[in-house]
Order: structure tokens, then C-alpha cells, then sequence
């Protein structure tokens, strides 16, 4: 044993000068030297079970707090099973910082054991790919990595570190290395004819809507919420940006995804000004097909790549969001169509409320767990859903009502992330309860990550929503072709297989029971399952899509 400061120290005293709080992992020799870092200098290590799960929790940080966590993970199928939490950190826009161990130099090209080429597959599913071979550069790629993940849109990179250069001594004083923090990209500011185009397509419109989307979350102003009502301004949000304002408030039509909100739909139709401040016309905006020629679209986002991505803008301008927020705010309210605004923000009512149903033998109508669990959690709960038919049901339900406190799976559709979304949650923010809406096929894929909040005494709880089938695909299926295949799945008892982790379980078949098993469940600081046979009933949003 030696006190030497090798790369994995260099690597670990850097990630702490960067304010990176944890770093997820799963176990490998090669990364060994970041392990004993970690332990040596005071930054906490979460071992979980799969490298997939640790890459969804380290991204739930940015989810959460918009602070990026660490992912380490050993070479060759470590790094491959990072790949799918890259791509939907990637095309969620989340910063996500992961570090891949390789085979050592002199065996590059060899065929190592467990090392393959990873460079090319990780290059495609983030922003920013390379290797480090000299172990004093190493916080020179890092501070590079830093940069390319937060500058325009932030996203995922990747940094690729032989075994040799992680444990290769530095012959350097250890309080030169990674001396100060990382610093941020700049950004672009709002210019003054910009802002004067802005204020002259405003001063002309009686029918805005504002869209709020990524950028906001990452770049809060606290003028926003003024702005929109100083102006009587119908807003809706778009993924990270839920509860950027709380939705319980007055102006607020819905959520920003055309498939659950007839409202929006109706909305971008009928507008003669569209703001989508800090997003893109992406597929939850049937990207932009829907808005008639002739509407102005005021387009903003930081990063220029995504201006008038898909549908092109009448003006797009690359600027912060709250650069944006400030000419807003200070703009002049035109002669707005009142009438219009309010009936807009009505029909979202009027949606909203008409979504409960009729609970049966086979369970509760999904609507009415939904709104039975959001009743037991107090208003800083974080809830969790995915891309399956019972996380589009809560969705719509969910009016979200501060930022950061609802985590939704990223443009790829994964199933997969929920579970650990929800613990990643937790080991951001420990004093909010945790909420994770999963149908029983998606609890599959990563439910022993209960073990892992276990083991750490984190606490999340992982509601059921039981329907004994993969709903999204099957019930879509049985419309077109009158019968499903392979779809049907057996009720297993997921109260038991939390408890033999370590955790809570609970079934709860009525309102009441899910109350009590919630409440009990936050109370018990205990990783938990609630499971809650439901009927199955197609989502307004797979009705919609399919």
C-alpha cells in the first residue's frame, strides 16, 4: 500500500473542485484507483447493481438540481451497458459526466480482455468523446469534457482512461493538480435589435402562447412568473421545464405535449404568436407540423444548432432564457384577446377534470391511483414517470408545482430508467419523498436498485400501477389487429421482492389504502413498492399517438 497521488486521485480531486456531490458505479479492476480516491478523499461512492442504473441515477442530478453527478464505469460492457442512459441524457439534454476505464497501452489493439473500441459507439450517443493517455492531462480533458457538456445545450460526455494512466503516479505536488474549479461556457446574451423584433411582433399579437421548455430549468429568472402574469400570458411546460411555474397556477394550460393536451393542440392552431422559449419543436410538438403558415414563431434557446430546428421560426434568437425573460417582462401588454385566452386555458380544465373513470373487479381506473397518491405526498414530493402507458396517464395528472420535481425519461422512449431515476432523486435531494409511477413491465428492468437505496439509507417509493400486461404496445395492439402477442403478464407479488431487498411493501387496491400505504411508506425511511392493481385503459396520449 502506498499514499502515491495516482490519475484515479487526480481524477477524483478534480470531480470534488467541480461540486460533483456523487459518483455512481459499478465495480471493475481497472477503476479500482478512483474507488480508493473516492474513499481517501471524502467523495461518497454509490455502488449499484448495473451500469445502466447508476448512468440513470447520476443523470436524475441534472434532472433535480441541474448539478451533474459522475458515472464510472470498467471498460468494454461496462461502458457499453452506459450507452443507453447516454442516449437519453443526450437527446434529453441533461449534463451527465461519464468516465470509461480501456485496457492498458500496451496492450491497446491487442484484444484485451473485455476491451473493444468503445470510442465510436460512445461518440454517437454524446456531445463530446476522447481518451486521455497522460495521466498529468488529465483534469485538462476533464476541464474540456466540463465545457463541452454545459456549452448550448447540455448533454452527456464521455472521457476514456486506460487502466495504466489511472494508476500511473504524477510527478507533481498534489495541491497543483485540479487546483480550481471548472470554469462555464459563456453565453449569449438578447442583442437590442432582437429585442426590439420581439417587442414588435408582441406589441402586434392578441393570441400569444408561451411554451416553456429546457433552457428555462437550467437558466431560472425570477421574473418569469411575473411577466406571464403581468401580460395574462397562457403558458404551457415541456419536460424539464415542469413546474418551472407551478402549474396549479391560473395561467397555466398544461402540460407541452400535444398528445395529452387537446388544449395545446387547439391552442397552436388557433395563436398568432408562438414563443417556444428554450426548447425545440421536437415530437411531443408533432414538431411544429401543426402551426398554420403565416403564425409568428419567436424561437429562443442558447444554442444555435437548435433554432428553427424542424419548423422554421419567424424569429429565432440565440440568447439565454433569462435574457429573454428580462425583455419580456419589461415589454408592454397589447390589446390581448381575453376571451380566447381564457377559453384556452378552460378546455385544459374541462380535459383535465374529464379524465377520471369508472373503477372495476380488475382494479382502479389509472386516473384514480394517480390522483389517490399525489393526495398523500406533500407539495416538494418528486414524482418519476417513463414512456409507458401508465406514466402517460400521470402525466396529465400531475400539476407540478416547483422546478425540479418531476422526472420524465428523455426524447428516447426508454423503459428502464424510472427506478433509478427515482433513488438518483433521492441521493440529490434527501429530504423529498420520492415517487416513481411504473406499470409492472417497466419495474423489471431495475428493481434491485432498491437494494442500493437500501444499502445507502436513501428512501424512495415505487408506486405499481398493476394492469398484468405491457399496455402501451398491447392495447394499441388488440385496436388494430383485434388480439395482442406476447403481451399478457403474470401478477407477481412486488410488495414481497421489496421487502427481500431490504425495503417496504405494500398492496393497495382503493384510494384509502393507497393513502395509508404512501404515508406509511415516506414515514418508514425505507426504500418502498406500492402496488396497485389498476385496470387497463389506452392513455389519451397512445390513443393520440397510435
Amino acid at each position: 500500500m502506498t499514499n502515491q497521488f495516482d490519475g484515479g486521485a487526480a481524477i477524483v480531486k478534480w470531480l470534488k473542485n467541480a461540486g460533483i456531490k456523487n459518483v455512481y458505479s459499478v465495480s471493475g479492476g481497472p477503476i479500482n484507483a478512483i474507488y480508493r480516491a473516492c474513499a481517501h478523499q471524502g467523495l461518497q461512492l454509490v455502488h449499484t447493481r448495473h451500469e445502466s442504473a447508476a448512468g440513470y441515477m447520476a443523470e436524475a442530478a441534472g434532472r433535480v438540481s441541474g448539478k451533474p453527478a459522475a458515472l464510472v464505469v470498467t471498460l468494454g460492457p461496462g461502458v457499453g451497458n452506459a450507452v443507453t442512459p447516454a442516449l437519453v441524457a443526450n437527446l434529453g439534454g441533461t449534463p451527465l459526466l461519464i468516465i470509461g476505464a480501456q485496457s492498458a497501452t500496451a496492450s491497446s489493439d491487442k484484444g484485451a480482455g473485455m476491451s473493444f473500441e468503445v470510442l465510436p459507439t460512445m461518440r454517437s450517443v454524446t456531445k463530446w468523446a476522447a481518451r486521455c493517455t497522460d495521466p498529468a492531462r488529465l483534469p485538462e480533458y476533464l476541464d474540456m469534457a466540463w465545457r463541452k457538456m454545459w456549452a448550448g445545450r447540455p448533454g452527456p460526455v464521455f472521457l476514456e482512461v486506460p487502466t495504466d494512466v489511472l494508476h500511473a503516479p504524477i510527478d507533481a505536488e498534489p495541491d497543483t493538480i485540479a487546483a480550481q474549479a471548472p470554469v462555464m461556457p459563456g453565453k449569449p446574451g438578447l442583442g437590442a435589435e432582437e429585442r426590439a423584433a420581439f417587442l414588435a411582433r408582441f406589441a402586434a399579437a392578441k393570441r400569444p402562447i408561451l411554451l416553456l421548455g429546457d433552457d428555462t430549468f437550467y437558466d431560472p429568472s425570477e421574473k418569469l412568473q411575473g411577466a406571464v402574469e403581468k401580460h395574462g400570458l397562457p403558458f404551457f411546460t415541456l419536460r424539464l421545464a415542469r413546474g418551472i411555474i407551478d402549474e396549479r397556477h391560473a395561467l397555466c394550460a398544461g402540460p407541452g405535449y400535444t398528445p395529452c393536451n387537446g388544449a395545446l393542440r387547439r391552442a397552436l392552431k388557433e395563436s398568432d404568436l408562438v414563443i417556444l422559449l428554450g426548447h425545440h419543436f421536437e415530437f411531443d410538438l408533432e414538431f411544429g407540423s401543426t402551426i398554420p403558415d403565416g403564425t409568428e414563431i419567436v424561437q429562443i434557446a442558447p444554442d444555435q444548432e437548435v433554432l428553427h430546428r424542424n419548423r422554421r421560426a419567424s424569429l429565432a434568437i440565440a440568447s439565454t432564457a433569462s435574457a429573454f425573460v428580462e425583455a419580456l417582462a419589461g415589454a408592454d401588454t397589447g390589446e390581448l384577446d381575453k376571451d380566447w385566452i381564457e377559453g384556452v386555458i378552460a378546455e385544459w380544465h374541462v380535459e383535465f377534470d374529464g379524465q377520471k373513470g369508472e373503477d372495476d373487479e380488475s382494479g382502479l381506473h389509472p386516473v384514480n391511483a394517480v390522483d389517490a397518491v399525489r393526495a398523500a405526498m406533500p407539495d416538494d414530493a418528486i414524482f418519476v414517470t417513463s414512456h409507458g402507458n401508465i406514466d402517460f396517464w400521470a402525466d396529465a395528472r400531475l400539476k407540478v408545482p416547483g422546478r425540479g420535481r418531476y422526472l420524465r425519461a428523455g426524447q428516447s422512449g426508454t423503459l428502464g430508467a424510472e427506478v433509478p431515476y427515482g433513488a438518483g432523486a433521492n441521493f440529490e435531494d434527501p429530504e423529498s419523498p420520492v415517487v416513481v409511477f411504473v406499470g409492472d413491465g417497466g419495474v423489471g428492468y431495475h428493481v434491485t436498485e432498491l437494494d442500493t437505496a437500501e444499502r445507502y439509507g436513501r428512501a424512495f417509493t415505487i408506486v405499481v400501477l398493476d394492469d398484468q400486461m405491457w399496455a402501451a404496445i398491447a392495447l394499441p395492439q388488440e385496436m388494430k389487429y383485434g388480439e395482442t402477442y406476447e403481451m399478457k403478464l403474470p401478477r407477481r407479488d412486488w410488495a414481497k421482492v421489496a421487502e427481500g431487498l431490504g425495503g417496504k411493501g405494500y398492496v393497495a387496491t382503493t384510494a384509502q389504502e393507497i393513502d395509508a400505504a404512501m404515508k406509511d411508506a415516506v414515514a418508514s425511511g425505507k426504500p418502498a413498492i406500492v402496488q396497485v392493481p389498476v385496470r387497463s385503459v389506452l392513455s389519451p396520449y397512445m390513443a393520440y399517438i397510435s
